[in-house]
């Protein structure tokens, strides 16, 4: 049975279709004829506010009706009926995006799904919409003191046919099951004797055995790990530094000291209680310079004649007012700032969104949040597929990371009414998220759609994001 979770606004007698945070209106669920559904129906106290219908104003219910039909008319019959002795009413607890929540929830078993007013209704076309559903409540004395009519549910058709498929041997896989087997990457498992397995490799794992991510196949016959020779045993030293005013150890010290000008190291395999100038012997090097007025070229005499501690060139320097950009050497071939923020007020206009407008578009880019297609689409076919995610329009490619979470707002127009969406392809990793089976023209003129959609960061999947689409609304262009 088939469980669909969706939210209503029970505050009159015509509910709303919600979304879980009863911020915005959605499309009713959509229902497959002959596949057993369970509706499990969450109702808000009011059109706004996550506030859950109270439980205590459905505490003198004692039975329940649902009916589902096309029309208002007592003269035909249902197209479809719950097994009404089993609707349930309960207070859920659920968590959602990190929110937990609090629902009152009925719960509707539609065993049934096959009857022949709904095939009747449905012909040959593949969807339809327009069945209502009506949940009415009765007291202990039979009068109907609840009632609840949510319009707009779509129903898929099934494909049928006189006979039964001829199944042909393939000799061959396609490109896109060759596509979908590398896509899911292969997962491992590691053994001590080819019986146990573990998921996670240890010291002294003999054995190893394979099969593709997530597809609840059979393992691969499992292969023998071969060690590689041991290494030989590595030890420690002793590291000590010892430093003396001459070559000979004077005035020895294990504490360097501006006066100290020569320094030694010695290592030792063992660890040596008290040192002396005698264990460093023939180690000693100079390694602070002598002060005093130079030696070679470097005197004092000839590079600071006037004995004020600069180097005259150097204070000719200080007198130069200014030098030709064209003197300087070594010049930077770009000046780049230094990394840094800015903080919310330092910003002019923070509603304002980046947008990118282009023809067509295949590419999200992280710095454009919000996209528009600038070609209208002329057919009642709408694609929508994004292989690649780019830094920038410019920028390079992107690939997602753990705890990625992104979203883009996507507008595009149309000249007819809109009777599928297409999302995704074997290019990318995409998925639809409650769109309507129809999006119709606002007056018949031309009508911009738009559609949100979430990165979200999956391992193995295209570009390492699972990306959701979820239409919005439209509005006339």
């Amino acid at each position: 049975m088939q469980e669909t979770i969706f939210y209503v606004a029970a505050g009159e007698t015509v509910g709303t279709v919600r979304d879980y945070a009863n911020a915005k209106t959605l499309a009713a669920p959509t229902l497959v004829r002959g596949v057993a559904a369970c509706l499990r129906m969450r109702l808000f106290a009011r059109r706004d506010g996550p506030q859950p219908y109270p439980m205590e104003a459905l505490s003198g219910i004692v039975s329940w009706q649902w009916a589902m039909d096309s029309d208002f008319s007592e003269a035909t019959s249902y197209k479809l009926e719950a097994d009404n002795s089993n609707i349930s009413v309960a207070e859920v607890e659920d968590e959602i995006d990190g929110d937990e929540i609090t629902c009152t929830e009925i719960t509707i078993p539609i065993p049934e799904m096959n009857t022949e007013e709904l095939a009747e209704w449905l012909g040959t076309e593949k969807s339809k919409n327009g069945l209502h559903g009506e949940l009415v409540g009765f007291d202990a004395d039979g009068d109907s003191v609840f009632i609840l009519q949510v319009e707009n549910f779509t129903v898929r058709n099934r494909i049928t046919s006189l006979g039964e498929p001829t199944p042909a041997d393939p000799d061959y896989l396609t490109a896109a099951q060759v596509a979908a087997l590398v896509a899911a990457g292969l997962e491992c498992q590691f053994s001590d004797d080819g019986e146990d397995w573990r998921t996670e490799q240890q010291e002294g794992n003999g054995w190893m055995r394979l099969r593709v991510r997530n597809s609840g196949g059979v393992w691969s016959t499992p292969v023998r790990l071969l060690p590689g020779p041991r290494g030989e045993a590595g030890h420690g030293t002793y590291t000590y530094v010892a430093y003396a005013s001459d070559a000979n150890g004077s005035g020895f010290s294990e504490t360097p000291s501006n006066t100290l000008k020569y320094r030694a190291e010695i290592q030792s395999e063992e660890e040596l209680d008290e040192l002396s100038a005698s264990d460093f012997t023939g180690r000693w090097v100079k390694y602070i310079g002598d002060d005093g007025t130079g030696v070679g070229d470097m005197k004092a005499e000839t590079y600071d004649a006037d004995g004020d501690g600069k180097v005259d060139e150097a204070a000719k320097a200080d007198e130069a007012d200014s030098v030709a950009w064209g003197n300087v050497s070594g010049r930077p071939e770009a000046f780049v700032p230094a990394a840094h923020t800015h903080g919310m007020a330092d910003i002019s206009d923070p509603v304002r969104q980046r947008t990118a407008t282009m023809a067509n578009p295949s590419a999200l880019c992280l710095d454009r949040p919000v996209l528009v297609n600038s070609v209208a689409v002329s057919s009642s076919t709408l694609p929508i597929d994004f292989p690649s995610v780019k830094t920038s329009q410019d920028g390079e490619a992107y690939t997602g990371v753990s705890g990625d979470m992104l979203t883009w707002e996507y507008h595009v127009k149309a000249t007819h009414d809109i009777t599928s969406v297409a999302v995704g392809s074997l290019n990318s990793s995409m998925t639809p998220i409650s769109i309507p089976a129809t999006l119709p023209l606002i007056g018949g003129n031309t009508t911009w759609h738009v559609f949100s959609i979430r990165g979200i960061y999956r391992s193995g999947a295209v570009n390492n994001l699972n990306l959701q689409v979820n239409y919005c609304y439209s509005y006339e262009a």
